[in-house]
């Protein structure tokens, strides 16, 4: 497999709100990501200091969509990268409360389950220190590929200036 493209090319995410760090490998099924940002003091999604566990589902949310990305800049069977909109997340179930607290790098697994020309789902897991703190599943709506999007939002953008 060729190298991975760094992490800031494949989310939209920006600064403190891009959790994962690396990516450990990936297939056309499958990917191992890691992260530290849940000890960052101050992590984007903490309130009063305390990072719940149910974020761990953004952590699994973008995982995925590295994923997703990954696959459109490798040629494997996907249609071109594309903002989605998380619709749904079931079978959640967790060992721990909060994310912070968790020794070590989280260990991200997103597993495909489903691939539509508009859908995906995944299921997901979050590890810390050999132990899984939280797993489920998760659905993403998919919309236009990137690129259109930036091209509208570009003219949008040109044509506000016009006015």
């Amino acid at each position: 497999m060729t190298a991975t493209p760094a992490i800031e090319t494949l989310l939209p995410h920006t600064g403190r709100m891009r959790l994962i760090d690396r990516v450990v490998s990936f297939d056309d099924q499958s990917i191992v990501c890691e992260s530290d940002s849940h000890r960052a003091s101050d992590h984007p999604l903490a309130e009063a200091g305390v990072l719940s566990i149910v974020c761990g589902l953004e952590y699994g949310a973008q995982a995925m969509a590295i994923h997703g990305a990954l696959l459109a800049s490798s040629g494997l069977p996907v249609t071109g990268a594309r903002h989605g909109l998380l619709v749904s997340a079931s079978d959640l179930q967790w060992s721990a409360e909060r994310l912070d607290q968790c020794a070590g790098p989280l260990v991200i697994t997103a597993v495909s389950e489903f691939r539509s020309g508009d859908h995906v789902a995944y299921r997901f897991e979050i590890w810390a220190s050999g132990v899984a703190v939280l797993h489920g599943r998760a659905s993403v709506l998919l919309g236009a590929p990137i690129a259109s999007i930036e091209s509208a939002l570009k003219g949008k953008i040109v044509d506000s200036f016009r006015d």
